[in-house]
């Protein structure tokens, strides 16, 4: 089985059409559950749509062309959403990869999660974060404001819950900037 990172925002659930209308303005949704969002481009979209993921790149700028919007903007998907309820009136939707290479693109290009992060202060989300499954979390949006927290290691870093608030509370002893002067 390949790759199925994704992009996760928690959501006020108030805002669930908002973010439907901000992925409609964005690119296209469709009743399978799945969307094509329009990217600004960048150097790792680019490659993705030449195919340079996959073991043999096919530079085909007639397939590149499908792809490219009249603005210059990447389609890119299908993309699979998925929502899921939580407590406090909150939601949680996830935009998964429906291929490895794609999920490859989610992990690198910074024209998407620029686009995640734009998306996260206009739909006031909680926190937004890729999931990289067992190679860790990017975390791109936390409470109004962008981050940039990976937690990421060269071995699987398996639950990341009990594992992560250790980490988290170890460092915050330890940082220097944190004590009251």
């Amino acid at each position: 089985m390949g790759l199925d990172y994704r992009f996760v925002t928690v959501i006020p659930n108030e805002h669930r059409e908002r973010m439907y209308e901000y992925i409609k303005n964005n690119g296209a949704l469709f009743d399978s559950g799945c969307t094509v969002i329009h990217f600004p481009m960048d150097s790792f979209i680019l490659k993705y749509l030449e195919g340079g993921y996959d073991w043999k790149p096919h530079y085909d700028q007639e397939e590149i062309e499908k792809h490219i919007e009249p603005d210059g903007k990447a389609s890119i998907g299908c993309i699979y959403i998925k929502e899921r309820e939580q407590p406090g009136g909150e939601l949680e939707v996830s935009l998964t990869a429906a291929t490895t290479d794609m999920s490859l693109l989610f992990r690198d290009s910074f024209s998407i999660s620029k686009w995640f992060v734009q998306m996260s202060i206009e739909l006031n989300s909680i926190l937004t974060y890729l999931d990289k499954e067992d190679d860790g979390v990017r975390i791109l949006f936390y409470q109004g404001a962008p981050v940039q927290l990976d937690l990421s290691s060269d071995t699987h870093l398996g639950n990341l819950r009990d594992r992560f608030l250790p980490l988290v509370q170890d460092f915050a002893r330890r940082y220097e900037h944190f004590e009251d002067r």
